[in-house]
């Protein structure tokens, strides 16, 4: 099947599903006489409506997007957010497990600042995971390029949970200054000069629309980044304890 006839074929159910809830409604009171039940009167039949279909084309054509893509979007949207919240979720675990801390709060924002980076400290496991993650990531020297990374992607989530996806002019400033702050902190390492500057390349597009648009579409390539990264994280954690216990034993069985 080509994405002709996919767009053909989704276009067709889309556009159907007005007509398909009014022979619904219509069945409905056929039902009930059958059954020798009232159906009684239906107040939003007399109303002018809008049916959530119309909405979502409209959204589409306002992206550029076909029906088919603004699915597919939303299905992307579903699964960056689903990353992000295990990652964040399992981090903040991890953290209280560790350090049972007074104050259980901790915000999105923090995830990696204080979760992951108090955690390993308090594992012994600091320099070894920097070193596993950069060996695995081959873009994160450092925690630092972690936590800016973090901050912008933190960004992104909020504003999809929040405003759909929507950028006013403080949010346009955040992402740029989020943007610019990356590039910054990679300026002069040449050891990760393709990598940064693939993923610079993905957010600088994404903004650029947000310029265009005001609003930031969830594609493939932000999808793949949360979803990397936390596994660049969840792996490199796992080998520093592994590592850890069977150094331990090592020492034990000396």
């Amino acid at each position: 099947m080509t994405k002709a006839d996919m767009d053909r074929d989704i276009d067709g159910m889309v556009q159907g599903l007005p007509a398909g809830s009014e022979e619904k409604r219509k069945a409905y009171r056929f039902f009930c006489l059958g059954a020798q039940i009232d159906p009684g009167e239906s107040v939003q039949e007399n109303e002018n409506r809008t049916f959530a279909s119309e909405l979502f084309t409209q959204d589409a054509k306002k992206h550029s997007l076909s029906n088919r893509e603004m699915i597919l979007r939303g299905l992307n949207s579903s699964t960056f957010l689903n990353y992000f919240f295990l990652i964040e979720d399992s981090l903040k675990n991890i953290y209280i497990d560790l350090l049972n801390p007074h104050n259980k709060f901790i915000k999105g924002s923090e995830t990696i600042e204080v979760c992951l980076v108090k955690s390993i400290y308090k594992a012994d496991i600091a320099q070894e995971f920097q070193k596993e993650l950069y060996g695995r990531s081959k873009i994160f020297f450092d925690i630092r390029s972690l936590e800016i990374m973090w901050s912008l992607l933190n960004l992104i989530r909020n504003q999809i949970a929040h405003t759909n996806g929507f950028y006013d002019d403080k949010a346009k400033r955040s992402l740029n200054r989020r943007i610019e702050s990356l590039a910054q902190h990679y300026n002069g390492n040449d050891d990760c000069l393709l990598s940064i500057n693939m993923i610079l390349n993905v957010f600088e597009n994404h903004e650029t629309q947000v310029k265009k648009t005001g609003y930031l579409v969830i594609d493939d390539s932000l999808e793949n980044i949360i979803r990397n990264i936390s596994i660049f994280i969840m792996e490199s954690l796992y080998a520093c304890n592994r590592d850890k216990i069977a150094n331990k034993a090592l020492k034990s069985d000396s």
